[in-house]
């Protein structure tokens, strides 16, 4: 017992909450009230050197009130080290109230739920949270539409869709948004890229020589849209229901509309004659612009020529199927993006040698999954592993099960294949 058992006799004796910690401070370190307040500061701003000049005295009280010094020892380390997940109980509550409420919402109102989430989340957050709404709801999330999204993200509750927010697209801000909304209020729907341009450049047209061309001061006060933010909300897809598109690679012919009506012609280095006939060309251009857009790896990898080389060493494989348990030890053919690129060492147990690897993180779309590249590969290949952040990249690995993840990953192997398009 020794004063802890009062303060830990709700919670199994494992001293969890910030109340208790100060509790036994109090009873069986003999602190009074105001040096026990000394305590509850150190804890919650982690200042080790105000934890440090309340240790003797916390030895002391507690041998004092009868408990063994090895154990006075003992209780004290535990508060020490109780800055890095305690918190008091009535946060603790609050949270669980607060955690039962969301589950609550996710589990009946998933749409309502999923909406909120996104609009609060943080850009990197938003693969995991739509990788979720995918698997246990209806909710889906669709391009911006030019008629239809606003400020915030804007749901469809009849088919549960969820319009990207535009002031999410690269570039556009409130100002610009509020701008087209307000139009769009006043004088009803856009009904083709010219409309939405000559409505919104109500001053004379400018002469572009291109995009990113700025405008003058006058113009820049009168209307907060600009060329950039046109082809912007082209490539997220903004334009592709008044227009009725059906494939992503047709956002060609808007944006060859757009410059037409602004004054300039397209760039070849921008859009290259070999490549705005691919589809993974287009969806990589609305990921850039607005974080959302959908890559068929699947087609990449069926049209790619790496494809050839591969066939009867590995089988294609989503990276969802990849993360399933059951199929760990497949040796398998991945197309992803590479979004993180970290160089590592170990040293080898058997030799003692400091050995580099790599982790890459690939992404397909919302899934994620961890490439690890053991040495005898990163070796043979560093400098292409070294330049692969934000490219496509098709790979064979071996499915491993990973203690330290508490899932699958990849890992390569020697011989292993790596294609970069």
């Amino acid at each position: 017992n020794y004063g802890t058992y009062e303060a830990t006799k709700n919670t199994y004796g494992i001293m969890t909450y910030k109340e208790q910690f100060m509790q036994i401070a109090h009873t069986l370190g003999g602190f009074d009230l105001g040096k026990t307040d000394y305590l509850r500061k150190a804890i919650g701003k982690k200042n080790a050197e105000l934890m440090a000049t309340l240790k003797d005295d916390f030895i002391k009280g507690a041998v004092n009130n009868g408990c063994p010094e090895y154990e006075a020892q003992e209780i004290w380390h535990k508060i020490e080290v109780a800055g890095k997940y305690s918190f008091n109980r009535s946060h603790a509550a609050a949270y669980a109230l607060t955690a039962y409420c969301g589950a609550w919402l996710k589990a009946n109102y998933p749409t309502a739920f999923y909406t909120v989430a996104l609009q609060w989340a943080d850009d990197k957050e938003i693969p995991l949270i739509m990788s979720e709404m995918e698997l246990c709801s209806n909710a889906k999330i669709v391009p911006p539409e030019i008629n239809v999204s606003d400020t915030k993200f804007y749901t469809d509750y009849d088919s549960h869709e969820i319009f990207w927010s535009l002031t999410r697209i690269k570039m556009i801000g409130v100002k610009t948004v509020d701008y087209i909304i307000n139009d769009r209020l006043k004088n009803g729907p856009f009904t083709s890229i010219e409309n939405f341009i000559h409505r919104i450049f109500k001053y004379k047209l400018k002469k572009y020589q291109y995009w990113d061309d700025p405008d003058s001061d006058e113009e820049a006060t009168r209307v907060p849209v600009n060329a950039r933010h046109v082809r912007h909300l082209i490539l997220a897809g903004c334009f592709d229901r008044i227009h009725g598109i059906k494939e992503i690679t047709e956002r060609y012919s808007i944006l060859k509309r757009a410059a037409t009506e602004l004054g300039f012609t397209l760039q070849e280095n921008d859009f290259p004659a070999d490549r705005i006939h691919l589809h993974y060309f287009w969806s990589i251009h609305q990921i850039n612009v607005s974080s959302i857009g959908y890559v068929d790896y699947r087609r990449i990898y069926e049209n790619s020529e790496i494809k050839a080389q591969i066939k009867g060493k590995a089988s294609y494989m989503t990276l969802r199927d990849a993360l399933n348990i059951d199929n760990e030890g497949k040796r398998i053919a991945i197309c992803a993006t590479v979004i993180e690129s970290e160089e590592m060492s170990y040293k080898d147990k058997a030799t003692g040698e400091k050995k580099q690897f790599c982790k890459l993180k690939l992404q397909q779309n919302n899934d994620l999954i961890e490439l690890v590249c053991w040495s005898d590969f990163y070796n043979e290949n560093k400098s292409l592993v070294a330049s692969l952040k934000d490219k496509i990249i098709i790979v064979t690995a071996v499915i491993k099960y990973s203690d330290y993840m508490g899932g699958n990953n990849l890992n390569t192997y020697k011989t292993s294949i790596l294609y970069n398009l």
